[in-house]
Formats: structure tokens, sequence, C-alpha cells
């Protein structure tokens, strides 16, 4: 079984992955494979630089992906522009790593915001929607990765409205609670599956 995390950025989408993985699961991450694409891909790294300027290419060829997102969370344009260029081998690497683990019979789950944007429902066996309130996700955000309100801004912008993921998910869990609640809904995402068992 596949099931496919999605939600808005600060929701804790990847804590209930690792719960998940705590019981066994197989956890692919749509960010680690994004990171992956922009570290070993040369074609997008010189279609990056082309898009958003050289200097997001230190001296070594290596990405400066923090400059790139100020750059590409922008503007509507600029975003569309990152996109294009690294969805489509993201996206490719993604359905692979999905096709390898049903082909080994696994139970995975699948860390991947854009789910509904990218058109890859159809990918997972249950769509999970993690929901929680815009303040609290902006407060997340701040602790984790230092943004400023504009960057988050920018950011929630990129992504359809909370409400819209939820609408298209199969199930939704509300993530205003602490970690034990999560670990909670992880418990029974695992028990959705009789193999889950072993």
């Amino acid at each position: 079984m596949v099931i496919g995390i999605t939600g808005c950025p600060g929701s804790g989408k990847s804590a209930l992955a690792a719960v998940l993985a705590m019981q066994g699961w197989a956890v692919v991450d749509a960010d680690e494979i994004g990171r992956e694409v922009v570290e070993t891909d040369s074609a997008v790294l010189e279609d990056l630089a082309d898009a958003f300027g050289a200097d997001v290419l230190n001296i070594s060829g290596k990405l400066n992906r923090g400059l790139v997102a100020q750059r590409a969370f922008s503007s509507p344009e600029n975003t569309v522009k990152l996109n294009d260029i690294v969805h489509p081998s993201l996206i490719r690497r993604l359905k692979s790593r999905v096709g390898e683990l049903r082909s080994e019979n696994s139970n995975a789950v699948v860390d991947c915001a854009l789910i509904f944007e990218w058109d890859i429902g159809d990918l997972f066996d249950t769509v999970v929607c993690v929901q929680a309130d815009e303040e609290l996700r902006k407060q997340r955000i701040i602790a984790r990765d230092g943004r400023s309100s504009g960057d988050i801004e920018n950011l929630f912008a990129a992504q359809l409205p909370e409400s819209e993921k939820i609408k298209r998910s199969d199930m939704v869990f509300e993530n205003n609670f602490s970690a034990d609640k999560i670990g909670e809904f992880g418990l029974h995402l695992s028990s959705i599956d009789g193999s889950t068992d072993e």
C-alpha cells in the first residue's frame, strides 16, 4: 500500500511520515528528491542559472538553494519558471521510486506537499491531508526555517489553498495538537492495511 501525505507548509506532513516510518513503512520524501535533482542534474542546474542568474551557482557549480528560493518565490511568474525547470525531473524520479516500492510489495508513505498541484493523486491508494491553522503553520515555519513573513506568504501562495487540498483528499488529519496526536493518527493509518501487522 502506498499512502500520499499532502498539506500546506508547516502543517506537519513530515512528522506524520516519521511516525509511519517508526511503524516500518518505507518513506519517500519529495523534497529530498528535489534536492537530488538540483544536485545531480546538470541540465536543471544550467536552466536555473539561466532563469535566476549565474550567481545562484557557486564557484564549484553547486546551487545556492536559498538564493534560488528567494528569487523564485518573489513573484508568481518566477515560481512558474522554477516549477517548469525542476518539476518534470522530480516527478519522473518520484514515480519511479513509487513503482519500485510497489514491485517489492512494500508499504510506503510519500511525503509530498504538491500531490494535487502535480496531478499525481492516482499514484496513491490513499491521500491524507495534514491540516493546521494558518497562524500555527506560520509560527512553525519561522521556528524551523527563520523565514520572514513575506517569504512565508509567497510560499503559501505558491500552493493550492488548504481548503482545496482537504476537498481532494481521502482523509484529513487536523494537526493543531501535540506529537502524541500525530502518533495516534499514524497508528490508525498503519492499521488500514493488514500486512502492516507483521
